[in-house]
């Protein structure tokens, strides 16, 4: 089953100590729940321009959290929700460990009824696996179901799944059909421009994906072979979107809230996914939606970044599922220091610690140092998209 989840998350006392430490310089009493209702509010309040409907659901501006694996689990996706992404996508997920029932697999499938509208993304390398994979989650209430064709890790290749499936057009439309015959809720793809620069093949692919029955294609123009190198070729997001009738989801170098509206105007696309831009940085889907309503961008003080934080560590203890206590704190705290002044330092002072309390004393001193110094009020960093 998939597992939902709507009890409270008490602060352990490592987390309360910060939290403590930062009520000495600042009132912070209701700090964390206003600041998280706000953006719930501000997304609620907003009036698209240009909505973004796949299948049944209504997803407002169009505003996609990207699935990257060991990192969106359900902690990252309730902040990304809280602050204005209209659908959030679990990390990617293998099809033959949804059917064999793996315990860590389905650990993946964690869920709480606020990040609805859940889309699962599944990965595998054939019709009746993954259609079979999708009927399960489906059952437990996912709204939506991904297919990865673009995953270029090796183990996954391997086994003909992600990108390899890029090499095999025809067996695309055939595990898009089956999927499409399995379940009811809406399918999509989301695929690379082809495996290398002389074999590009994304707009065949996106043909063969909607005939199949897709409802909607997501487009990172890179090349499996570039990996996150070089640029994104924005104009291929446009090529596809001029070839088919489904919507349109593009992706890649969305590193700052204003290159959501430019990708927007300059390729037609329907909706933005946002993926390493909001690592650390779900202001990103905040701003987005002011920049489009004609507001100047509220930027995150210091204060704001260090209470968020403290929430994404209150839900990734409260959920990390039989995972190390420290198992993925660190890049969490490096994510939410970026552009601050002395984040280097901190990111020397976080390796050497040995456990979870010594990283949150660490990353507490950091933030209270900024914030009796005034520093760091407004920073934003840089952000691959």
């Amino acid at each position: 089953m998939i597992r939902r989840t709507s009890d409270p998350w008490p602060l352990s006392p490592d987390l309360r100590k910060v939290e403590l430490w930062l009520a000495l310089i600042y009132d912070t009493s209701v700090l964390i729940e206003d600041s998280l209702e706000d953006g719930q509010e501000r997304m609620e309040a907003a009036r698209p321009a240009r909505a973004l409907k796949i299948g049944n659901l209504h997803l407002g501006e169009g505003l996609v959290m990207a699935p990257m694996a060991g990192i969106t689990d359900l902690s990252f996706r309730l902040i990304a929700r809280r602050f204005g992404a209209d659908l959030v996508t679990s990390e990617m997920v293998s099809a033959e460990g949804v059917v064999r029932g793996n315990a860590s697999t389905r650990s993946l499938l964690q869920t709480h009824p606020e990040e609805k509208p859940f889309a699962v993304q599944l990965f595998g390398e054939g019709p009746r696996i993954v259609a079979e994979a999708a009927r399960i989650v489906a059952d437990e209430g996912v709204d939506l179901i991904d297919l990865n064709l673009g995953c270029s890790v090796s183990k996954v290749i391997r086994q003909g799944a992600g990108a390899a499936l890029l090499l095999e057009p025809q067996r695309v439309s055939r595990i898009v059909a089956a999927l499409r015959h399995a379940v009811t809720v809406p399918v999509t793809v989301k695929i690379r421009s082809g495996w290398s620069r002389e074999q590009i093949n994304a707009v065949e692919v996106a043909r063969r994906a909607e005939d199949a029955g897709a409802d909607a294609v997501t487009i990172h123009p890179r090349t499996v072979r570039q990996g996150f190198s070089g640029a994104a070729d924005w104009d291929l997001i446009r090529k596809i979107k001029a070839e088919v009738s489904i919507p349109i989801i593009g992706n890649g170098d969305v590193r700052q809230p204003e290159q959501v509206g430019q990708m927007r105007d300059l390729t037609g696309c329907d909706g933005v996914m946002i993926g390493r831009a909001a690592m650390g940085n779900p202001w990103i889907f905040r701003q987005a939606r002011q920049l489009a309503r004609g507001e100047v961008p509220q930027r995150p003080d210091v204060f704001e970044r260090l209470e968020v934080m403290l929430e994404q560590l209150r839900l990734h203890q409260e959920h990390r599922q039989g995972r190390s206590l420290t198992a993925g704190v660190r890049s969490l705290l490096v994510w939410y220091s970026r552009g601050l002044p002395g984040s280097s330092r901190l990111r020397g002072a976080l390796s050497g610690c040995g456990g979870f309390g010594e990283m949150i004393e660490v990353c507490g001193s950091f933030f209270a140092a900024l914030a009796e110094s005034g520093l760091g009020e407004g920073c934003e960093a840089s952000r691959e998209g």
